[in-house]
């Protein structure tokens, strides 16, 4: 049986209107997140505070890996 999802009335709000909103102001903060943990991440290292540090550092550098790896992904598609 197929599930029919009702048309959306022009005009009318989407639920998924703040949703979308709310991505693209993550998916814009990522840059000024990644700076900060790994910063973070440096300063924890200096004052030796161990496992909290290294979480810090890497965060922001699996952040880092996620912005070089969606630049290539796009880079490669318009290829």
């Amino acid at each position: 049986m197929k599930l029919r999802l009702p048309k959306r009335q022009p005009g009318t709000p989407s639920v998924e209107a703040p949703l979308v909103q709310f991505c693209g102001v993550v998916d814009r903060s990522i840059p000024v997140l990644r700076t900060i943990l790994i910063i973070a991440g440096l300063l924890a290292a200096a004052a030796r505070l161990g496992p909290i540090g290294d979480f810090l550092f890497v965060t922001g550098m699996l952040f880092q890996l996620s912005m070089w790896f969606q630049h290539w992904w796009i880079a490669k598609r318009t290829l």
